[in-house]
């Protein structure tokens, strides 16, 4: 198989496993409505989740990674209207790490 013909196989795969990479998307692009990220971030304190990591996806989604009030690790995506959960994409049973 010639050098432009394996690379043009490579760029066809690459687009099609395109879609298994994107985002979750919460459809609320105007951002007047979005709950602050200080509201939501007190929010989920309250709840007992511990957040390590935030972002804003490019699906308008607040993305989180952190822990539950029990211990398992999280990375939910919620609608940054409501802070209704979206998506759970990850959890597990570990130890929320210790801070003083």
């Amino acid at each position: 198989m010639s050098h432009l013909a394996r690379t043009a196989l490579g760029g066809l795969l690459l687009l099609g496993a395109t879609p298994l990479m994107a985002d979750t998307d919460c459809a609320r692009p105007d951002r007047s409505a979005w709950m602050p990220e200080s509201q939501f971030r007190e929010q989920m304190k309250r709840q007992g989740v511990q957040i390590t990591k935030f972002r804003i996806t490019p699906g308008h989604c607040y993305e989180i990674y952190g822990f539950d009030a029990t211990g398992r690790k999280l990375e939910i995506y919620y609608d940054p209207v409501d802070a209704r959960p979206v998506e759970e994409v990850a959890s597990s049973h570990l130890a929320s790490p210790r801070h003083p």
